[in-house]
C-alpha cells in the first residue's frame, strides 16, 4: 500500500531524485561510514533500482535493514524513523504542488523536476534510460489503472506525455533522431487524451526544433504554426506562444525570409511579456526571456543582422544561471560564431576558452556536433597564434568528449 513517506522529498531537496545520482551519493556515504564505524562491510551496502523504485512510490512496509538506515541517516542527515514516516506538510500549510505544475500528480511533479535538472547539468544521453524506465514501471500502469489507484486520469496522462517528450529530447541530445522522433510521435497522441490543448502544442513546439536541427525546415515552420493554431482554441499561454513564434522564426530565418521571420520574433518577444501575469501550464516546458534571446540570435546570425545577433546571444548568456551549463554551452558557442562572422577573432577565442573550461561535464552529442562545427569555423582564421592554441584545446577536448560519449550509447530500436 502506499502512502506518503518523507524520503522522496528529502532526496529531491538534495538533487538526488534521479536514481544514478543518489546510487552516486549513497556509495559515498557507505564508504564513508565504513571508515567511521570501523566496519569495512558497510562499504558494500548497495540500494537496488526496485527498492528505489518502491521507497519513491511511498511502497514501504518497515524499515530497510539495520547497515542500509545506517548509510541513509548518514547521507541525509535524519533518522530512519523520520525518512521512512509521514511526510511533513510544506511551510504554511500548504501541501499541493508548485503552482506551475498544478494538476500534474505529486509524485511525477518531484520526477519532472529532478530529470529536467539532471538533464540541464549532465546531458540526455545520463538521465535517458532513467526517463523511460520511470515511463514504464511507474507511469504507465497508472495510464490503465488511475481510477483503481485513485491517481487523476488528466494528471497522469499529462505525466506521461511531458515524461515522453522529455524522453524524445535526451535523445536528441544523445543524437539519436530516430527514437527522438519516435517518442514526439508517442507524445503527440497521448496529448490527444487531454481535455488541455496546450500538452499538444508544447509537443509540436518540440517537434519542429527537431525538424529544423535535421534541415526539414518547411516542416519546422508548418509544426510550429500548428502549435499556434492549437493555442487558439484553448486558454492562454504566453510562454508556449512564444517558443512557438521562435521556431517559427528560427525556420523563416533559414529559408532567408527576413521580414517574415522578424516578425516572428516580435510576437514572441510580445507574447513573452505576458508570461507573468498567467500561471504556468503543467504541460508546457520552460521558456523565459534567457531562451528567446538565444533563440533570437541563433535566427539573426543566419539573417546576417549580426550586430544585433551579438546583443541577443551577449544578453542570453547575461540572463543564464551558471548551473544551465549545457544551456550556457549553446549560447557560447552561438556567441563565438558571431564574433568570428564579425571578424573579431581574439573575442571570440575568449568565448572558446570559456566554453572549454565550463561545458566539459555535459556529455551531449548535439553540443559535440555544434563544437565540431564551430572547431571548422576557428579553423579558417589558424595564422593566428591564439586560434592554433585554442584548436589544440579543442581537438583534445573533442577526444575527450568522444570517450565520455562512448559509454553513452542509447539502445537500439523503438522505446
Amino acid at each position: 500500500m502506499r502512502r506518503a513517506i518523507l524520503f522522496p522529498k528529502v532526496v529531491a531537496e538534495r538533487r538526488m531524485r534521479v536514481y544514478e545520482t543518489f546510487t552516486v551519493h549513497f556509495q559515498r556515504a557507505a564508504r564513508e561510514v565504513a571508515q567511521l564505524d570501523g566496519d569495512p562491510s558497510l562499504a558494500s551496502v548497495y540500494v537496488s533500482r526496485s527498492t528505489w523504485d518502491r521507497w519513491m512510490a511511498g511502497e514501504i512496509k518497515g524499515l530497510p535493514r539495520h547497515p542500509t538506515c545506517r548509510v541513509l541517516e548518514h547521507l541525509l542527515g535524519k533518522s530512519a524513523e523520520r525518512l521512512f514516516g509521514p511526510a511533513e506538510p510544506d511551510p504554511g500549510g500548504r501541501t499541493g504542488p508548485e503552482p506551475a505544475l498544478r494538476g500534474v500528480e505529486g509524485p511525477h511533479v518531484a520526477a519532472l523536476e529532478s530529470f529536467r535538472l539532471a538533464d540541464r547539468q549532465l546531458g540526455g544521453g545520463h538521465v535517458y534510460r532513467s526517463v523511460v524506465h520511470y515511463l514504464t514501471t511507474v507511469v504507465a500502469p497508472g495510464l490503465f489503472g488511475s481510477t483503481e489507484s485513485g491517481e487523476d486520469g488528466e494528471g497522469v496522462f499529462g505525466a506521461a506525455v511531458v515524461l515522453t517528450e522529455m524522453a524524445a529530447w535526451m535523445a536528441h541530445d544523445a543524437g539519436r533522431d530516430d527514437l527522438a522522433s519516435g517518442h514526439f510521435d508517442r507524445a503527440l497522441r497521448l496529448a490527444q487524451s487531454l481535455t488541455d490543448v496546450t500538452a499538444g502544442a508544447n509537443v509540436l513546439a518540440g517537434m519542429s526544433h527537431l525538424a529544423l536541427q535535421t534541415q526539414q525546415v518547411d516542416i519546422a515552420a508548418d509544426l510550429a504554426r500548428s502549435g499556434l493554431a492549437r493555442l487558439s482554441a484553448g486558454p492562454r499561454v504566453p510562454a508556449l506562444s512564444a517558443r512557438l513564434h521562435a521556431m517559427e522564426a528560427r525556420a523563416l530565418a533559414r529559408r532567408d525570409e527576413g521580414r517574415g521571420a522578424r516578425q516572428a520574433l516580435d510576437s514572441a518577444r510580445e507574447a513573452l511579456s505576458l508570461a507573468a501575469s498567467v500561471p504556468m501550464s503543467p504541460w508546457v516546458a520552460p521558456f523565459d526571456e534567457a531562451a528567446l534571446a538565444s533563440e533570437a540570435a541563433s535566427a539573426l546570425l543566419d539573417l546576417g543582422t549580426l550586430d544585433a545577433a551579438a546583443d541577443e546571444a551577449t544578453r542570453a548568456l547575461a540572463l543564464r544561471d551558471a548551473s544551465r551549463v549545457r544551456s550556457r554551452a549553446f549560447g557560447q558557442v552561438t556567441l563565438a560564431r558571431v564574433l568570428l562572422a564579425q571578424e573579431h577573432v581574439d573575442a571570440a577565442c575568449q568565448v572558446g576558452v570559456e566554453l572549454l573550461t565550463a561545458g566539459q561535464s555535459v556529455t551531449s552529442l548535439r553540443l559535440s556536433s555544434q563544437l565540431a562545427l564551430l572547431q571548422s569555423d576557428f579553423g579558417l582564421h589558424r595564422q593566428v597564434p591564439e586560434v592554433r592554441d585554442l584548436l589544440s584545446r579543442m581537438a583534445e577536448a573533442a577526444r575527450h568528449r568522444r570517450l565520455l560519449l562512448g559509454s553513452l550509447t542509447l539502445p537500439e530500436g523503438p522505446q
